[in-house]
């Protein structure tokens, strides 16, 4: 029985040292992978009108969505490098996950306005403006925050606000070379 448990736990200890050699392998192979093609188009400024209700309040964020190329990135998903937006609004205001606008920061609910990438020509079919789309945030079990969409009746009868109107830039079409 003791000689059974010390071969187990010998294998346990030979594997979890390979397993890290093999992940730190891996992640090196993308740090060194070979960058995608870079963008023509490295800069765009994309004005947009979002016009909300909220208790009754009738507010309207207008802004420009101001998206610049930002190198490269090793992906978190071990797919090699992909290209990295950085995003901003003219008017200073804070953007939350990705190209989001905080509209109740006490229930932390925002709407998604779209991805730098995306208007940039950057994947995600872009042909068209996104949707204006609600989210919160959510707890999580393990520490973190995931985000939970909210349809528009829950939007409302919960929270007290309603998107009536909302006008995005298209995206551009990009030349990556």
């Amino acid at each position: 029985m003791k000689k059974r448990l010390l071969k187990t736990l010998g294998v346990v200890v030979l594997i979890i040292p390979l397993l890290g050699m093999v992940l730190a392998c891996e992640q090196a192979a993308n740090f060194f992978a070979p960058s995608p093609p870079r963008p023509e188009i490295t800069y765009g400024e994309f004005p947009f009108r979002v016009e909300y209700e909220k208790n009754g309040e009738r507010i309207v964020v207008e802004d420009t969505i101001i998206c610049r190329f930002d190198g490269f990135v090793v992906s978190r998903g071990g797919s090699g490098k992909m290209r990295r937006w950085k995003s901003s609004f003219a008017s200073g205001r804070a953007i939350f996950i990705e190209m989001g606008l905080m509209v109740d920061d006490t229930n932390q609910i925002f709407l998604y306005i779209g991805e730098a990438r995306n208007y940039m020509g950057d994947g995600g079919g872009g042909e068209s403006p996104p949707k204006c789309r609600a989210y919160k945030y959510l707890d999580s079990l393990v520490g973190g925050h995931s985000l939970g969409r909210i349809d528009s009746d829950e939007l409302f009868s919960t929270y007290g606000i309603k998107v009536i109107s909302h006008e995005f830039s298209h995206p551009i079409v990009n030349i990556f070379k």
